[in-house]
């Protein structure tokens, strides 16, 4: 029964605050993704990949992987080895604490 009761405080009183909780303010490095990937994680364009409400962990992964060149990609290489490893982590934060968008 509280998996019940569970479901129906979310539907009724929407997702607790560590759900819901705003982004932090972006990181000063956002400006090297933001052409491609937007300020606020969507792409305008359909080959490249919105970041927002990706998964933190495996939003960071795959900036690791370029990082090393295990992961080829000439713009993304250059840039995850332009910032330093806290400013990757608080892009992740960033980019993986906004709301997804919605499906096509």
């Amino acid at each position: 029964m509280r998996c019940f009761e569970a479901i129906v405080c979310f539907v009724l009183f929407g997702a607790p605050a560590e759900l819901t909780a705003q982004p932090a303010a972006p990181p000063r490095f956002v400006m090297a993704c933001a052409p491609c990937h937007g300020f606020d994680g969507v792409s305008l364009e359909r080959n490249i990949p919105n970041l927002a409400g990706q998964n933190r962990e495996y939003l960071y992964r795959q900036l690791m992987a370029f990082r090393s060149g295990s992961r080829i990609h000439p713009t993304m290489n250059f840039f995850s080895n332009q910032a330093t490893p806290d400013e990757l982590e608080r892009l992740v934060d960033y980019y993986a604490g906004l709301p997804a968008p919605p499906p096509p």
